[in-house]
């Protein structure tokens, strides 16, 4: 019962530091780091964005009064968690107080969306009856770029949605329809046509992972005091022969599609155990919810944790995906047990609505949980966001749990998370300090195979 009113406590707090009041949708800073996770894990055909304007939105809140306009901003707040509802990998957020968007997990769709959208918005009684406009527009095939397959930066996405909303304003105001989608092209985005069909992709990444074209990078993982928990590895991949060894960005999206991810996942678990052997530093790296789904794949890591026992006592296996699959769970509880005879920590990355299954997490034998630091912005600055994260990390303790968080990219956000109790954080902010006894840099150690 306890559990149960400190977990309810938590997920209030969450919803007071992440999500707007009036319509229930992300705010701004927590829509950003959700964008920028799908723009992360963006490969292939990509994805799309809309953005959308309720304008003039202070004649609205004069003419209405607050509270009507504020009714009028929840309907299309929930037209817009109807596509997050009915897509999975969609996500929706307040910008502003008049702007919206809508992240689209694939490309291609995003003009048919927008005139949905509009169609809907121009439909729905609370709009109608209040008279309001709104504008739509967005950008299509958002992708990473040819040459590295990093993923743009959200900032130009954004731009580059922006402008095209102001020209669906500036349509609506000369009488046309006020929707605009565009194209992203340029040097940083490719169009379709000049990205490899998606076969060609898949015998890539086939033929890499056969032949053993992978590498792991690996960063450090730290406690505040500045030492070494592990290696966070990540695996790369060689598509082109003699080319660059890209991150999961350029090819995890079409692996997971492929069924490719078991072998990527394996390769992964390889060559961190080949690397502990050669250095004897901890290590921790990602294993895909349906690689732990795959028939097979647990015993084929047991196998090899037998031939390196030494080795295997280093090792840790996150599992690299929220619960989204109801037999996700016990799948993370046969694994902890298989692996368990070697020592093997297995965690759990970042997911939603956390609180509500950590006791799950805990039986199924889950020693680590990650928070993803791009959903956690401005945790310095924002008390609110602050005592969430505090009390969530107090529940996880309670339930003998470490609290890990990732992609850290900001010194004062690191400076918070070990204030408030994380025991180790990662990313490009995090550095070891100088002469902290197991501190690791990203050189020696940081890659194999």
């Amino acid at each position: 019962m306890l559990y149960a009113q400190q977990a309810a406590q938590v997920q209030r707090l969450q919803r007071q530091a992440q999500l707007d009041a009036v319509t229930g949708l992300p705010s701004r800073r927590h829509f950003l780091g959700l964008l920028q996770q799908r723009m992360d894990a963006a490969a292939g055909p990509g994805l799309a964005l809309v953005l959308l304007r309720v304008q003039q939105l202070e004649g609205l809140n004069q003419r209405l009064g607050f509270e009507a306009t504020d009714r009028l901003l929840a309907a299309l707040g929930q037209v817009l968690l109807t596509y997050v509802d009915r897509v999975p990998g969609t996500c929706a957020g307040r910008l502003n107080g008049s702007d919206f968007a809508l992240c689209l997990p694939v490309a291609g769709v995003a003009r048919e969306t927008a005139a949905s959208l509009h169609l809907a918005l121009a439909s729905a009684p609370a709009l109608r009856n209040g008279g309001a406009n709104v504008a739509v527009g967005g950008v299509d095939q958002v992708q990473p770029t040819s040459s590295t397959n990093l993923p743009i930066d959200v900032g130009a996405v954004l731009a580059a949605a922006d402008a095209a909303l102001a020209r669906a304003e500036a349509r609506g105001a000369n009488g046309q329809e006020p929707v605009v989608v565009e194209v992203l092209q340029g040097p940083s985005s490719p169009s379709l046509a000049t990205m490899p069909g998606e076969r060609a992709w898949r015998a890539q990444i086939a033929t890499a992972l056969e032949e053993g074209r992978v590498q792991l990078q690996a960063a450090p993982v730290l406690n505040k005091l500045g030492q070494t928990v592990h290696l966070e590895c990540r695996l790369r991949v060689q598509r082109q022969p003699g080319g660059e060894f890209e991150p999961a960005e350029g090819w995890f999206a079409l692996a997971r599609r492929s069924r490719l991810l078991p072998q990527a996942d394996l390769c992964s678990v390889e060559l961190a155990l080949q690397a502990i052997a050669a250095d004897a530093q901890p290590r921790a790296v990602s294993a895909s919810a349906s690689s732990l789904l795959s028939p097979g794949f647990i015993p084929e890591v047991a196998s090899r944790l037998a031939r390196a026992p030494a080795s295997a006592g280093l090792l840790a296996i996150e599992c690299a995906e929220s619960l989204t699959d109801a037999a996700v769970l016990p799948g993370l509880a046969a694994a902890a047990l298989a692996w368990r005879p070697w020592g093997v920590r297995v965690g759990m990355g970042p997911m939603a609505d956390l609180a509500r299954h950590l006791p799950a997490l805990k039986a199924a034998g889950v020693r680590h949980v990650t928070l993803d630091a791009r959903a956690l912005q401005g945790l310095a600055q924002d008390a609110t966001l602050r005592g969430y994260v505090q009390s969530l990390v107090a529940l996880i303790h309670g339930l003998g749990l470490t609290v890990l968080a990732s992609a850290v990219d900001d010194a004062a956000q690191t400076h918070a998370l070990w204030e408030l109790g994380v025991d180790g954080v990662s990313g490009a902010a995090v550095r070891p300090a100088e002469g902290a006894e197991g501190a690791a840099g990203s050189g020696a150690g940081s890659q194999a195979g």
